[in-house]
């Protein structure tokens, strides 16, 4: 069995970079309390109370390329690899009626790094899609820097383990 690594012009830092910050964010998420109950009594962060707390909060983040890269996820929306008639099929993750904004790009993100860490990205075999996977992981990474800004107890638990 082979395990080859993704494509060569796929942005190797950038994809590690990801992942760290994101486990990084998703760990102090749990210890500032937004933690819940997952399979088999597993801690997982509690993404959705985490966007009810920021709801409104993303106008006041600083970073001057927030909203670009906000408005960048939203466009290019990474897809929920789904199941149809025993096949693996791709659909979009749409805002739902009534999902507040902040939620929505929270959902995204976390679907972004559902789709790398757990290999929905490829099942058929790499997708040859780098600069839109580049476009994605770049502006998540700008909308997880955003999320540590605007919440102080989150961003005292990353400080705090550097």
């Amino acid at each position: 069995m082979s395990f080859s690594l993704p494509p060569t012009s796929l942005d190797h830092d950038l994809v590690f970079k990801f992942f760290w910050k994101f486990s990084v964010f998703e760990c102090a998420l749990k210890r500032e309390g937004f933690l819940r109950t997952g399979l088999n009594n597993g801690a997982e962060p509690d993404w959705d109370r985490f966007g009810r707390e920021v709801q409104g909060k993303f106008a006041q983040v600083s970073i001057s390329d927030f909203a670009e890269a906000v408005a960048k996820l939203r466009k290019l929306a990474p897809r929920r690899q789904v199941v149809r008639k025993g096949q693996l099929c791709w659909d979009p993750i749409v805002q739902k009626d009534g999902e507040l904004d902040e939620a929505y790009i929270l959902r995204l993100l976390k679907a972004t790094r559902n789709n790398l860490f757990h290999g929905g990205k490829y099942p058929d075999g790499p997708i040859e899609e780098v600069a839109r996977d580049r476009d994605i992981l770049s502006a998540a990474l700008v909308v997880l820097k955003g999320c540590y800004e605007i919440h102080t107890g989150v961003k005292r638990w990353i400080d705090d383990r550097e």
